[in-house]
């Protein structure tokens, strides 16, 4: 059985990013997750400046636009603009940031496995197991970072009484929306229960979207048509 003092389950952003800072100090670390990468996921793509701040590595190489103006609008009525002294926002997209810090993961020294699936996982006082792909692991720390419908909350039963959040999004080309969203992100207000309609420049697009409570799903479609109405 292979041994890892820790085993980090999902590979996005927060178990990517552990796994960097454990192997960077010596630790370690098998880093698994059942897709293979590069692969999209459902996001904004802006990372603001004091999460930026936290990475252990530059994310310049995935950084398609800088954005130092915020616009917010209420209910597509009042709007105000302001801007920043420096950048407020870095926009990127989930397809290139995550691949990106899954490679730095692997260059600081991770074992890094992708398309495979965990199973089995189980505690005790002295150790963590699972199977990788049918393949017994054994490790002294288990990070689940695969999300709220992953294996390991599942398989633990992790969490509790929560409310579960959904979005749906879109790109829109720069020759149809023209100018207008260079350098500033736009938020819409009160349009959504439990979330907010969001507009963000990207290299050649713009990021469309819409999110809020769970229980919104069935109008998101038209939720987001009347963003971009």
């Amino acid at each position: 059985m292979e041994r890892f003092d820790a085993i980090v389950v999902g590979a996005g952003p927060a178990g990517s990013v552990t796994a960097i800072r454990l192997s960077r100090a010596g630790a370690r670390v098998l880093l698994v997750d059942r897709a293979r990468f590069p692969r999209d996921k459902p996001c904004g793509g802006g990372l603001t400046m004091r999460a930026v701040r936290e990475l252990p590595v530059s994310v310049e190489p995935v950084v398609e636009h800088v954005v130092d103006r915020m616009g917010l609008r209420l209910k597509y009525g009042s709007r105000i603009e302001r801007k920043g002294s420096e950048p407020l926002i870095l926009m990127t997209q989930r397809l290139r940031l995550d691949h990106h810090l899954l490679r730095q993961a692997e260059g600081a020294g991770a074992d890094v496995r992708e398309g495979v699936k965990v199973t089995e996982i189980s505690t005790d006082d002295e150790a963590i197991s699972a199977r990788v792909d049918g393949e017994p692991v054994s490790g002294a720390v288990l990070v689940g970072a695969d999300g709220v419908n992953g294996a390991v909350r599942k398989t633990l039963a992790l969490g509790g009484d929560y409310v579960l959040g959904v979005a749906l999004e879109g790109n829109v080309a720069n020759d149809v929306v023209g100018d207008r969203y260079r350098q500033v992100a736009e938020l819409e207000l009160g349009v959504i229960p439990g979330g907010y309609g969001w507009v963000f420049p990207k290299g050649d697009h713009v990021n469309v979207g819409v999110g809020g409570w769970e229980r919104e799903g069935p109008t998101l479609r038209t939720r987001l048509a009347e963003l971009c109405r």
